[in-house]
């Protein structure tokens, strides 16, 4: 005659009460995960080196244009005022991530990418080439793709399906750039000179926000995992680089 072992009490707690993450429904939701890997040491220092640089040269620049706001260069484009929205600009990261309660990583990723267009913006200035050098495309299109993909990021966790996400975020980066256009118009009716604004000009703008809040939303679309739960878990912080 066999004898079974009785399975202990509490070992058949122990696995009913296993979180769902740690079995095979866990490994099923967490399939989409994207992988972390940990990039070599010398890559981090050469990223963060590179995003000291580039706030170092959008400081200078402000600085740069506050002084020297006389020259023919900067004159007609308000660059006092440009100077104090190129640095509070490259404080919004740090400051946003401060105020989180659960900060994690910092956000590297998103930093970068909201400077970079200050960096373009500032030097295309600096040097007299913004317009004729077409910066003030490739700037509207970048700030729609960033606005665009950090909205499609938060909203992600919160919806059923992913492109509820690309497409709410795709949305938020349109409106936000009209309102942008929106408030340069009002600004030129309240005086302001030097802003070669015209209805070709403001088109191509709103154009080409649209077109890069059309990438952001792609980005949030191919980023995010398709699961629900598997976004519940990751949240929004890897998408941005945190």
């Amino acid at each position: 005659m066999i004898f079974f072992k009785p399975w202990p009490a509490a070992r058949a707690r122990a696995i009913d009460e296993t979180p769902l993450s740690e079995g095979a429904g866990g490994a099923l939701a967490g399939a989409e995960t994207p992988p972390t890997t940990e990039r070599p040491a010398v890559v981090e220092a050469a990223l963060w080196a590179g995003l000291a640089a580039m706030k170092a040269t959008i400081v200078a620049v402000a600085v740069d244009a506050v002084i020297h706001h006389h020259q023919p260069r900067y004159r007609g484009k308000a660059m006092r005022t440009r100077a104090i929205g190129y640095v509070g600009t490259l404080c919004v990261v740090p400051l946003a991530w401060r105020m989180l309660p659960d900060r994690g990583r910092y956000p590297r990723g998103l930093d970068l990418a909201v400077s970079l267009p200050l960096l373009l913006d500032a030097l295309g200035n600096a040097r007299g080439v913004y317009m004729r050098a077409h910066v003030d495309d490739v700037v509207h299109l970048a700030n729609g793709a960033i606005v665009a993909g950090v909205a499609g990021a938060v909203l992600a966790p919160r919806v059923d399906e992913r492109w509820q996400a690309a497409l709410a975020g795709a949305g938020v980066g349109v409106v936000a750039q009209t309102g942008w256009e929106i408030m340069e118009y009002l600004a030129f009716r309240l005086g302001a000179r030097g802003m070669d604004l015209s209805y070709n000009d403001t088109m191509d703008d709103m154009i080409e926000s649209a077109l890069g809040a059309v990438i952001g939303g792609l980005f949030t679309l191919a980023r995010m995992p398709r699961s629900k739960r598997a976004r519940e878990r990751t949240g929004w912080r890897p998408v941005v680089g945190a």
